[in-house]
């Protein structure tokens, strides 16, 4: 199938120059590093989200693919260089906060940046829209339903060195010590260097029922296969933060029925817009495509999002953030082949999904604690 929107590489926007009958988003997604196992399906639900909004507004569309799984000051340098030349509208990412950090300050809000994954603050910068939610929205309502459910009072707090996960561990703290529950063990590791039977032996040590898991992508996955090769899947209950189902099949599966996941979809929940979203992404990619998980499914609300703003009219007089808001204030947005369907930015309510083999099945919603 020949597609609607066209993905381009920097160099090629380099040397073709600004068009201005091209809405030219710029896509920051992993190709490599901790999320690259994420990066086929979130290029596929972008391309898919572009593909909607060319088809419902005949709108040209180009998305930029830049590799936000380097290191965070090559990733912001290279992206200072297209928007300082005029040559994307705007940023969708999909990433780790920490690109997100060097990327915010090198732009300094001069295009709208639409951040899709969980975020480590409550309020974006005025030229930021965040779509994800903050660290005490992700985990308040999964850590009471484990506390209830499978009754554990002692906690490890096991996640990589940099900031996402060090903003996650302070909110749990806050949140574990408001439902009674005690912090044992709080340990940050270097990205890229997760030693599994190490790290099981402090937390056996420090007596945890249950661990809250920070480590993201490649690292997470390294720390869950351990576990099973371990044999250590029985020992203590693990809460993630960052484990989609591409993650989970990444890492073996597990079947220990220890292993949780809290993330805004999954899968195999059955709303109507989820159900929508999964069927005209296997009409448009196939059975055999990548999984399109939560961080997937992000990047597709993040194009959406995006194209919006930049079509609006309301960014040469408004920052991205008021501008956002309007627009979700009346319901804008774009679907092919049906009526507009509208976004907000409420954030959506997160679920709590348990491991069987490589499906994580939805055990608890938010407000069923």
């Amino acid at each position: 199938m020949t597609s609607l929107v066209s993905i381009l590489l920097p160099s090629e926007v380099l040397l073709s120059g600004p068009d201005p009958h091209v809405l030219r988003l710029g896509l920051l997604a992993p190709l490599s590093g901790l999320l690259g196992v994420a990066g086929p399906a979130i290029i596929n639900c972008a391309i898919l989200a572009g593909e909607e909004i060319c088809l419902a507004t005949e709108t040209v569309m180009q998305l930029v693919l830049i590799d936000a799984g380097g290191m965070p000051d090559a990733v912001a340098r290279e992206v200072d260089l297209l928007v300082g030349a005029g040559l994307v509208n705007g940023l969708v990412g999909t990433h780790t906060s920490n690109i997100r950090v060097a990327v915010e300050a090198r732009i300094a809000d001069r295009v709208p940046y639409v951040f899709t994954p969980p975020h480590e603050f409550s309020r974006a910068r005025a030229g930021s829209v965040f779509l994800g939610s903050d660290p005490q929205e992700h985990l308040r309502q999964a850590i009471a339903w484990l506390a209830k459910n499978r009754r554990v009072t002692r906690w490890a707090l096991i996640g990589n060195d940099y900031v996402w996960p060090r903003q996650v561990h302070a909110a749990a703290s806050r949140v574990l010590r408001e439902l009674g529950q005690r912090v044992v063990l709080d340990r940050l590791v270097p990205m890229g260097h997760v030693d599994v039977a190490e790290l099981v032996a402090v937390i056996r040590q420090s007596g945890a029922e249950a661990v809250l898991v920070s480590l993201v992508g490649r690292d997470g996955i390294e720390f869950h296969r351990g576990i099973t090769e371990l044999d250590e899947g029985h020992s203590f209950l693990r809460l993630c933060t960052a484990l989609d189902e591409n993650c989970l099949l990444a890492a073996g599966g597990d079947s220990s029925g220890g292993l949780y996941s809290a993330m805004p979809t999954f899968l195999q929940q059955r709303d109507d817009r989820h159900l929508r979203l999964l069927e005209s992404y296997v009409a448009r990619f196939g059975l055999t495509a990548p999984l399109p998980g939560s961080y997937a499914e992000g990047c597709y609300d993040g194009v959406h999002v995006l194209a919006a703003l930049c079509m609006s009219g309301l960014l040469a007089t408004d920052s991205a953030l008021n501008a956002a808001r309007q627009l979700c204030a009346v319901g804008a947005g774009f679907s092919a082949g049906g009526p507009e369907h509208g976004f907000d930015l409420t954030r959506r309510p997160m679920r709590l999904a348990r491991a069987n083999d490589t499906d994580l099945e939805i055990v608890g919603m938010p407000n069923g604690v």
